[in-house]
């Protein structure tokens, strides 16, 4: 009975090493199947992600799909007519010349569904949680050339994603950059500027829809206006050389200069002025002069000298020098002259000496 226990314990010990070789065995098998390939948990087929029936497969060329979910819906107006089989890369060294890298999205259409050439294909998102989806628009014509299998939609005629963050962040930068605060205050500032009775807003109103219907029906006029602003413009650019010399630094400096001389000049017209009140003392004596000058004066700038040869003239001249200048002179109404300093000279000569003076400026001859 021993022996037959020890032997009973041995035929178990064995069968249950061997149970544990087998299941050790075939860990290490499924493992070095899954390290020898890779699974791709998107290639099990979920219901409701692909169509039924037939389909064929074209191609979407992008410069970018990011966030693209594999088994990507394909819609086109508005329903599902496919799913995204997968994506490849195209090196920039494998590209068409003149063009760089970029993406191709390899999508399973249902042959039930009719795609023209000219399709345009985009990246949406229906909402801001809900995933990209691959939307084909069709255009109302064009469906005499139509998309087979293996055909392929340009990148020409695809749009690239909007970026959900980008998005968010432009709203981010308008709504706490002041943009808002801003337009409030316009607001504010613009019902502060209008009238508080509504009859005067309205007659403002009535204003400016009269004159924009008149410069809608003189719109020739503005034409001419902007016609000769136009023109304007032209001209100074044609004389840009000339402005930017006129308008440079030595020229302004310049201008500067005479800007201050001129100023110079008005400050000695204002002390000219101070000058007047200090010659009203001329003032008898200009007046007493006025006789005299009215009678010397045609005779000295006529354009035809006095001819002393006529004995008339003569002695008008004579009379004139001794009985008005030379009592001027000696005994003016307004002058006192307490002494003379020169050797006496008789009336005579003093005559002689004015008649030669006068025949050498060419007043007498």
């Amino acid at each position: 009975m021993l022996l037959a226990g020890i032997h009973t314990r041995r035929r178990h010990s064995g069968r249950t090493l061997g149970q544990t070789v087998g299941a050790v065995l075939l860990a290490a098998g499924l493992l070095a199947g899954v390290g020898g390939c890779a699974f791709d948990p998107s290639s099990v087929p979920i219901p409701g992600t692909t169509v039924s029936g037939a389909t064929y497969r074209i191609h979407i060329e992008f410069g970018n799909v990011l966030n693209l979910p594999a088994r990507a819906k394909v819609i086109a107006n508005g329903a599902q007519v496919g799913s995204v089989a997968g994506v490849r890369v195209v090196d920039s060294l494998h590209a068409p010349a003149g063009h760089g890298g970029y993406v191709v999205v390899d999508a399973d259409i249902s042959t039930k569904v009719q795609l023209p050439a000219t399709t345009i294909a985009e990246l949406r998102q229906n909402t801001v949680l809900g995933d990209i989806h691959l939307a084909l628009t069709t255009p109302a014509d064009g469906f005499g050339t139509l998309l087979r299998d293996g055909g392929t939609i340009p990148q020409e005629r695809t749009h690239p994603p909007v970026q959900l963050e980008d998005t968010m962040a432009a709203l981010a930068a308008f709504t706490q950059g002041g943009a808002v605060n801003q337009l409030q205050d316009i607001i504010n500032r613009f019902n502060a500027v209008l009238p508080a009775d509504p009859n005067e807003t309205r007659r403002i109103a009535q204003n400016a829809e009269g004159n924009a219907v008149d410069l809608a029906a003189n719109l020739d006029q503005v034409d001419s206006l902007l016609n000769g602003l136009g023109t304007n413009a032209q001209v100074l650019h044609d004389r840009a050389d000339f402005l930017d010399h006129q308008l440079s630094q030595e020229s302004v400096d310049a201008m500067t200069g005479i800007t201050n001389s001129i100023r110079g000049v008005t400050q000695i017209f204002a002390a000219l002025g101070q000058l007047g009140p200090s010659l009203t003392w001329l003032t008898p004596v200009v007046t007493s002069a006025d006789a005299a000058a009215k009678a010397f004066v045609p005779l000295a700038l006529s354009s035809k000298p006095l001819d002393l040869s006529v004995p008339s003239n003569l002695s008008m001249l004579v009379d004139l020098l001794r009985d008005k200048l030379i009592p001027f002179v000696e005994h003016g109404p307004k002058v006192n002259i307490t002494g003379v300093t020169a050797d006496s000279v008789s009336r005579d000569d003093q005559v002689s000496g004015i008649l030669s003076t006068l025949r050498m400026i060419g007043a007498v001859r």
